[in-house]
């Protein structure tokens, strides 16, 4: 009887194991941004970590964030400082310019950032599992990043929907669903992932970089205007937050 029951805890410790292992066992990392700094404030210190695991790390955006409140905002600001208003094509532009800064600074190469103009604010299911699914051909041995189905923003709440599905119909093989920084207190998670302490400084560059006032080089600072609380938690916090 105690071979029996020594056996049989054997095999579900392989059995454990062997699924911790598959887990782990990627060679690519992909983060789905529905916008740009969602990439840095909520997913930043996981993109380190696995930077610091020298893995290949992936980072898509998947809307200009056109419908943003930060666009009018802006435009009143460069009125007040006598400066040339901006068009929605220019902000869109902007917000990307800011992005592809930021992830650039989290030590992502920039032939691994893709850009995609999904409807802000009216994220499809669909749409977003097409790209998921692009993705997952391109990179065939990925883990993939999306933001958390729980999410109460719609268009984030989608991207996790959206892998959520793909899961459950096993199309995809590994998924990690992010919470947004402002629900920190809010959304249960499973694990966190701190900052890397070697990769601090990564860090707050790549904040920083929604922050640049350069209206003659296209960087308005419309990520730390428009969220500034959410920068300032995020320099507090410096991890980020997960379910699977």
């Amino acid at each position: 009887m105690k071979k029996i029951i020594a056996v049989a805890v054997l095999s579900i410790v392989i059995i454990v194991g062997f699924a911790i292992l598959t887990r782990d066992n990627f060679d690519t990392v992909i983060f789905y941004s529905p916008h740009a700094d969602d990439e840095v404030l909520s997913m930043g210190p996981s993109i380190l970590h696995y930077k610091n695991k020298e893995k290949k790390v992936v980072v898509v955006l998947l809307s200009e964030g056109l419908a943003s409140a930060a666009y009018p905002k802006l435009n009143n600001k460069l009125n007040d400082l006598g400066l040339p208003l901006i068009s929605k094509k220019q902000f869109g532009e902007a917000r990307q310019k800011e992005f592809k800064l930021s992830v650039e600074k989290l030590g992502v190469s920039s032939s691994d950032i893709y850009f995609y103009n999904l409807p802000d604010g009216k994220f499809s299911k669909n749409d977003v599992s097409k790209i998921i699914q692009e993705m997952n051909t391109r990179y065939p041995n990925a883990q993939h990043h999306a933001m958390s189905y729980r999410d109460p923003h719609h268009d984030h709440a989608t991207t996790g929907q959206a892998l959520q599905e793909l899961l459950e119909q096993d199309k995809i093989k590994n998924g990690i669903f992010h919470l947004p920084i402002q629900e920190y207190a809010n959304i249960e998670y499973d694990r966190k992932q701190k900052v890397p302490s070697n990769k601090k400084n990564s860090y707050k560059d790549a904040l920083d970089a929604y922050g640049i006032w350069k209206p003659e080089d296209g960087y308005y600072s419309i990520g730390l205007d428009s969220v500034t609380d959410y920068f300032r938690i995020a320099r507090e916090e410096m991890e980020s937050r997960w379910h699977e």
